[in-house]
């Protein structure tokens, strides 16, 4: 360890006039061990050393790893057994292999072998922060060979580099026979490998932010003992574009092509694109650079935007940025046509071409952006655009003139495009998902098509798919309503507007609380329970409404509403006939329900069955409490001992379809021959504390807050109350 070394080849060679009966060829022996030598010296560079000794041996040719201090100017040589003794390496032997050397063999063993531990600290160096006193004027561009010269005073640093250690980069160390190593740094900037004796040169990788590395050329010896190495890279500068044209304008989006004019062969090009500003960046190396136009692999000639780019630029060694000023001669120009139709909205992804005034030759295509924005780069002349429609799009094919001119103004800057007239299908449905059958609702433009006239209306009804055909244009405004009729109905009035660009769309209608009622005498039976909070607003107007239009002036029908919670709370012990006094009184019965309490459906079944002339009862809750068998079984005990057999339509509020809730009101409908109405409702918000100082005003409790007996939380949302089977079932149907 710390030793140097050399190679030592002994030779037969001095013997041959003292032997008679052997054949021996000195000649041969010299030849061999001179070309051994300089294979070797010359492989390693001539940092690997190579020395000939003359042995008096008979076949004698070796090649031995000695250490430097054995060697024969220090007055002594060691060969054969005395320099085994020391510890040499014995590479090659031809007594032992009896055959001779191959120079190839030989210098793979030493390599092998003779490694020496090189540690390389990498140093780089940073830009000092530039004082704006500093500043000094663009760097000047050699020639333009398609435009003017410009020129400027070459910039100079006078800030001294910093050298800082940089980790985790790579060292590409190549030997000039071919062999090649990647040096990886670590967080300090270090880097360790095992190379042999010879000369290495050192480049970075060529996509990495360093430019060269100083030294370029490392020598490693002949001496096992830790080689530490200094390098010095230098930063690639900082490199900023601004392409102008002719006119002085920047050019947008120019795609330029970097080119080292010295390093062709070792550095790819590189690409750089303008922004809107007409400027780009990028890292560049010291020496001269050519900028070119970056034409793509399928770009004809006769389509660049610009006349051919040959311009040289320098990049100095001064450590400050360059700014660069590009000047292209512009033969076309940026065109950029908004596309929107009569009610402004974008022409968006369609295909368009741009010909010729006679149309025999294409100048240029593409497609519409998102915003309706058709880009092209146009010659100066008069063109025919051509928006390419497809038989889906929404827009109607069409031709116009787009005029360019030598100061790069063209003509039109926007284009209003017609939209076509197709039959678009409506998909009417529920919030619940089922098809919304037999709904009456109208369809208009929401504007005027001109002269003061009225907007048309059609008016239309989904058959039993819940689909009705309508003749619209795309992306023209419409509105769509479903109007109040005056009684009943199957679906709440409701009104939008919308636009479309397809054939096919679907609309949600909600169904109202309570249809039709073709019964003679009735029950409304309503869960007040603490649940229902969120929807009593609504489900009081609807049993409203349902009093005035179809029970109100119905001589001969009768009714009575009750209110379920832990306590039935009915309007009247019996059925009563609809008279107009009836009715008002409902009605205030109907806005003195307040939620509260638990839910007892079959309760409310039970209370609405005991006058034997009804013949339906209408059942309004939202499922919160138990639907599983028993409660069916109970429900159907009492329907077959009813002689009027009534029917029991049940209307569940928010019902997740085919759970739990949904599954136990649609099968007690199914039982007594009713019928199961799904509704959708919005929530209120609701405050319990609220609730519960209203519930103690109602029951007399003491009017301030000390007045309130907050034990009767317990009757209202999150007091308690029955558990439903949902909660137990573990089928996600908590938020039921």
């Amino acid at each position: 360890q710390g030793r140097a070394f050399y190679v030592q080849v002994e030779r037969c060679y001095g013997i041959s006039d003292q032997v008679v009966s052997v054949r021996l060829e000195e000649e041969k022996y010299v030849k061999c061990s001179e070309q051994v030598k300089a294979g070797i010296e010359r492989y390693f560079d001539g940092q690997l050393l190579v020395d000939i000794v003359n042995v008096p041996a008979l076949y004698a040719l070796e090649v031995r790893l000695m250490p430097d201090d054995a060697h024969p100017r220090h007055g002594k040589r060691f060969v054969g057994q005395d320099a085994e003794a020391i510890g040499c390496r014995t590479i090659f032997s031809k007594v032992t292999s009896k055959r001779w050397p191959k120079v190839d063999a030989l210098v793979q063993q030493l390599e092998s072998f003779c490694r020496v531990p090189v540690r390389i600290i990498l140093l780089g160096r940073e830009l000092r922060p530039e004082s704006p006193h500093s500043r000094r004027a663009p760097a000047s561009v050699r020639s333009a060979a398609n435009g003017p010269v410009c020129g400027g005073v070459a910039a100079r640093n006078k800030g001294a580099p910093q050298d800082e250690p940089q980790g985790h980069a790579t060292i590409i160390l190549k030997h000039s026979k071919g062999f090649l190593k990647e040096l990886h740094t670590n967080a300090v900037g270090e880097a360790e490998a095992s190379l042999f004796p010879g000369n290495f040169m050192l480049t970075c990788e060529a996509d990495s932010n360093y430019d060269r590395l100083s030294p370029e050329v490392i020598a490693v010896p002949s001496r096992f003992a830790l080689m530490e190495l200094r390098i010095t890279a230098s930063m690639k500068k900082r490199c900023v574009f601004l392409v102008v044209d002719h006119l002085g304008r920047p050019f947008p989006r120019f795609p330029l092509r970097l080119r080292s004019k010295e390093s062709a062969d070792r550095l790819q090009p590189i690409s750089v694109q303008t922004k809107v500003n007409g400027r780009g960046k990028a890292r560049l190396g010291r020496g001269i650079w050519i900028a070119s136009y970056d034409a793509g692999e399928d770009e004809p000639r006769d389509t660049w935007p610009v006349q051919p780019v040959h311009i040289e630029f320098e990049v100095q060694e001064a450590e400050v940025p360059q700014f660069f000023r590009i000047c292209v001669n512009r033969i076309r120009f940026s065109c950029d046509i908004m596309l929107r139709t009569r009610f402004q909205e974008p022409v968006a992804l369609c295909p368009f071409k741009v010909r010729s005034a006679n149309g025999d030759r294409a100048i240029a295509h593409g497609q519409s952006t998102d915003i309706g924005l058709a880009s092209c780069d146009l010659p100066v002349g008069r063109f025919a655009f051509w928006l390419e429609a497809v038989e889906s799009s929404p827009f109607v094919p069409q031709q116009f003139e787009v005029v360019v001119k030598d100061d790069a103004s063209f003509t039109p800057l926007e284009r209003q495009v017609e939209t076509k007239s197709a039959d678009v299908v409506l998909h009417l449905i529920t919030p619940d998902g089922e098809a919304a059958a037999g709904c009456m609702f109208h369809l208009s433009p929401q504007f005027s098509g001109g002269g003061g006239a009225q907007p048309w209306e059609m008016s239309m009804k989904t058959d039993s798919s819940g689909c009705a055909t309508a003749s619209m244009c795309l992306l023209e405004p419409y509105v769509f309503s479903i109007k109040e009729l005056g009684k009943a109905s199957e679906y709440m009035p409701q009104e939008f507007t919308f636009l479309t660009d397809r054939r096919h769309i679907t609309v949600v209608v909600a169904r109202t609380v309570l249809g039709p009622i073709p019964e003679r005498n009735v029950v409304l039976a309503v869960d007040a329970s603490g649940s229902m909070g969120a929807y009593l607003a609504d489900v009081k107007a609807a049993l409203n409404l349902a009093l005035v239009q179809q029970l109100h002036r119905s001589p001969g029908r009768t009714f009575n509403i009750v209110a379920c919670t832990g306590n039935q709370m009915d309007f009247h012990p019996g059925l009563v006939e609809s008279t107009p006094q009836t009715i008002e009184n409902a009605m205030r019965f109907c806005e003195a329900i307040e939620p509260g309490g638990a839910s007892n459906l079959f309760e409310a079944i039970r209370h609405a069955f005991k006058s034997l002339e009804v013949q339906a009862v209408y059942l309004i809750t939202d499922g919160k409490c138990e639907l599983g068998e028993t409660f069916l079984t109970k429900v159907r005990a009492l329907y077959l001992q009813h002689p009027g057999r009534p029917k029991v339509h049940t209307v569940g509020i928010n019902c997740v379809p085919q759970r739990l809730t949904h599954r136990g009101l649609q099968a007690v409908a199914a039982m007594t021959q009713g019928t199961f109405r799904p509704v959708c409702l919005q929530q209120d918000e609701v405050d319990p504390l609220t609730q519960v100082a209203a519930a103690a005003r109602h029951a007399g409790v003491g009017g301030g807050p000390s007045g309130m007996d907050l034990s009767e939380a317990g009757r209202f949302p999150g007091g308690g109350g029955t558990t439903t089977e949902e909660e137990y079932s573990g089928e996600e149907d908590f938020n039921e």
